[in-house]
């Protein structure tokens, strides 16, 4: 997918490689430093009033909102947006996971159902199921690749609100249809949130393809070195962002914090240069598994046998730097291959610089249940891999050593 932008517009790279903070707050330094205050001094009295009025614009207080916050927040908004006629509101968290949360509690009331993709991330199941128990809301697993399935399911339930997807998805990638699925959450009165963690706004904009709401584990990506959790939720709806998400992070502290978000900022500086990285070194890793005795199966969008090859064409700029793969051994080989690497770090993240490999059926999914896991593809077999930026011939060797 070709990106488009106007003369007037600056390029993807040129927006993460500069520092420009909001106008009006007097603070324009050439490298973001880190604001390590708690707490910001006003001038006078009635200027103190006039922030907390909502008259004046000024820092109050680093749970509300940072300096380095604020920097990344614009920078991933544009980033999300690029190439479209349209403008978005991001809010950065510390992880992930709290970006999620504070999503579900803005939106979900207890009645409310969510229709989730079976195939995603563990820890993403685990909350799932933890908040409909805790907060009734009824959690609904679906394959979205099945998409009479899903609006089956829509027309049956209508205390659906949100539609949740990765794609691709974590850790079999698999690619969904956003632009279908946009369009049936709409038309059942529901709202579409998209992962976009994998492919980054680099590679996806999910927002081109109507989605309402996209969710980031900036750890990996966009931070891209493993060095600071962070998440991210954005949205076109700039009242409901700075209304509803805004006041959940704001009370319950789930905010970046400044050191934090200046790792963060840093990593987005070079993410389309590592993004085209990580891209060429994981095909050739595809090619090469695809070609290996012990396994049956290589999960990679960019090979042209994987069933949707063509719908990642059209969805996104390229394919990615993680892929999975299915061990003939199952369960052993896949323990015994996790035994035996040596220059693949055994981890289980993605999206380092440095290439990490984990066995999903006993390390990041190991709480889903068995059947569950089974139904959306994630075998006992199953290997992760986010392939890194190192020479890709060494990540080929270990990976032959080990799986002898």
């Amino acid at each position: 997918m070709k990106q488009k932008k106007t003369s007037a517009s600056q390029g993807f790279s040129s927006i993460t490689s500069q520092d420009n903070f909001s106008k009006g707050k007097q603070i324009n330094p050439h490298a973001a430093p880190i604001y390590t205050s708690s707490t910001y001094v006003y001038e006078s009295a009635e200027k103190a009033q006039q922030v907390f009025e909502g008259k004046a614009e000024a820092y109050i207080y680093s749970r509300w909102s940072h300096p380095n916050a604020e920097l990344v927040e614009e920078k991933l908004a544009k980033l999300e947006t690029f190439g479209l006629e349209q403008k978005a509101k991001a809010l950065v968290f510390s992880s992930g996971m709290s970006a999620l949360s504070a999503l579900f509690q803005s939106l979900l009331r207890p009645g409310d159902a969510i229709l989730a993709q079976g195939n995603i991330y563990g820890t993403s199941v685990d909350y799932f199921n933890h908040y409909a128990a805790a907060f009734q809301i009824e959690v609904i697993y679906a394959d979205f690749a099945n998409l009479r399935e899903v609006e089956e399911t829509l027309k049956q339930k209508k205390n659906i609100r949100l539609l949740y997807t990765e794609t691709p998805s974590n850790p079999t990638l698999n690619c969904y249809n956003v632009n279908v699925l946009a369009g049936l959450a709409h038309r059942y009165q529901a709202k579409l949130a998209v992962d976009n963690t994998f492919a980054s706004p680099y590679l996806q904009q999910p927002f081109r393809f109507g989605a309402d709401f996209v969710i980031h584990s900036a750890t990996k990506y966009l931070n891209g070195h493993g060095t600071a959790l962070s998440g991210f939720v954005v949205s076109r709806d700039r009242k409901f962002m700075e209304q509803e998400v805004w006041k959940i992070r704001k009370l319950t502290g789930t905010i970046c914090s400044p050191f934090d978000a200046w790792l963060l900022n840093n990593g987005m500086k070079t993410l389309a240069l590592r993004m085209e990285k990580h891209c060429s070194n994981t095909f050739s890793v595809a090619k090469f598994l695809q070609k290996h005795t012990a396994v049956s199966k290589v999960n990679y969008l960019g090979l042209k046998e994987h069933p949707d090859h063509t719908l990642a064409k059209k969805q996104m700029k390229n394919f990615g730097g993680v892929l999975s793969f299915d061990l003939k051994g199952g369960y052993k080989a896949g323990l015994k291959l996790m035994k035996k690497v040596r220059f693949c770090k055994l981890t289980a993240s993605l999206g380092t610089i440095d290439t990490l490999i984990q066995h999903p059926a006993s390390m990041s999914h190991h709480f889903v249940p068995k059947a569950q896991r089974e139904k959306f593809g994630i075998t006992d077999g199953l290997i992760r891999l986010s392939v890194g930026i190192e020479e890709v011939q060494d990540v080929m060797a270990d990976l032959e050593q080990a799986i002898k």
